[in-house]
């Protein structure tokens, strides 16, 4: 069993992602959720979950901090970004940052639900739906 850690300030999109996660994904366990960064930080490292679900745009500290700071210090943790902004420049940060993989908010069920099975499995995966010239998406 994988454990899963979500951060997203958006509470219908938290609970959406809970319920969908729990029925779709029975193998996995959420094991924290946060909608701020700063208690995320904290919770993750002493959870040492297996994958964190990250959104970018979070009250005091964003999604691409949070993304270093776990790479740094839990390094083994897969980090999937979950965004609804897909820029070129927000990706390259992410990448940059070890980012496991980019799945775009509007991209579906289906998408999400095959980025956190490749994840889980040791692999990369990056949204159909990045639209950024020169990207390559889908499992690298």
């Amino acid at each position: 069993m994988k454990n899963i850690y979500i951060i997203e300030d958006d509470e219908i999109v938290r609970n959406l992602l809970v319920r969908y996660l729990d029925e779709i994904i029975p193998d996995h366990k959420i094991v924290g959720i946060s909608e701020d960064g700063v208690e995320a930080k904290d919770d993750c490292v002493r959870l040492n979950p297996d994958l964190v679900i990250l959104d970018l745009y979070l009250p005091v500290i964003n999604g691409l901090e949070i993304l270093h700071f776990l790479k740094r210090k839990i390094p083994d943790t897969k980090v999937l970004i979950f965004s609804g902004i897909a820029e070129k420049k927000i990706y390259d940060i992410a990448v940059e940052g070890k980012a496991d993989g980019f799945v775009v908010k509007t991209s579906g069920f289906e998408e999400f639900y095959h980025a956190v099975k490749t994840i889980s499995e040791g692999e990369t995966y990056y949204s159909s739906d990045l639209q950024i010239s020169g990207l390559s998406t889908g499992v690298l």
